[in-house]
């Protein structure tokens, strides 16, 4: 009679091992990366013109921009304050493949006259998938300039919760970073409000310049890449676990 060779249980509890560390290593490269930043939004006012209207519209990675340097998300600028244009801007807080043109490029500039203190700047987003955020900007601002910036933000797009503020220095070319509240992480639709304050000037002289905002976080997986990778790994062990039984069963026969 023909014999038939049969698999040692060590060998495939060896094996099952095996799988389970992989299952292992699945599980951990679908598990949200807290700690990998990426530039989610990003702002360089570059296409526009010195002294006319600034542009207000996000630069992306994709269409329409296909700058390595951009952000993720397409989306605008929208403000209420009246006293502004594109002025000169600076290289600070340019991303690092940031491809346009900025020697040292453009910017957007207010003249903080008494209207426009406490005006915002604000963008919109879907931040479903996007956690662990930080805001950012260069600024310049003189003496009778905005001397301070909070941050607001909202899921709903109508009311604003007060997040962090900076003090912003009268030094010379500044980076301010604000943390961005937990409470916006994976929310669907964010927005995100800069208001500025302590302005003085008349609006003669330019007083404050902001440039190179970026908006920089952690990408979550979606729940349902998660759980189709974990399923995966369930049933690959559970039919692994079946082979297992049904050798050592027929091998005792």
């Amino acid at each position: 009679m023909r014999k038939f060779k049969t698999r040692r249980p060590r060998a495939l509890r060896f094996r099952l091992l095996l799988i389970v560390a992989g299952a292992l290593l699945l599980m951990a490269a679908l598990a949200p990366k807290a700690n990998a930043q990426n530039v989610l939004v990003y702002f360089n006012f570059e296409d526009a013109t010195l002294g006319g209207p600034p542009d207000f519209t996000s630069d992306v990675v994709g269409a329409p921009d296909f700058n390595p340097g951009g952000g993720l998300v397409l989306t605008t600028i929208t403000t209420n304050a009246t006293n502004f244009a594109a002025v000169a801007g600076f290289l600070l807080n340019r991303t690092a493949g940031d491809i346009d043109t900025a020697n040292p490029g453009l910017a957007v500039g207010f003249r903080t006259t008494p209207v426009d203190n406490g005006s915002y700047i604000q963008f919109a987003f879907n931040g479903t998938f996007f956690a662990n955020m930080s805001l950012s900007f260069a600024v310049n601002t003189a003496g009778n300039g905005f001397n301070n910036v909070q941050l607001f933000y909202s899921t709903d797009g109508v009311n604003f919760i007060a997040g962090p503020s900076s003090f912003i220095p009268t030094a010379g070319v500044q980076i301010i970073t604000l943390v961005v509240p937990s409470a916006v992480d994976t929310q669907a639709n964010v927005t995100l409000r800069m208001v500025f304050t302590g302005g003085t000037s008349m609006g003669n002289n330019l007083q404050t310049i902001i440039d190179n905002i970026q908006l920089n976080g952690s990408i979550v997986p979606e729940p349902a890449t998660v759980a189709g990778g974990l399923l995966g790994v369930l049933g690959l062990c559970w039919h692994q676990r079946r082979r297992l039984i049904r050798s050592v069963r027929w091998r005792r026969a």
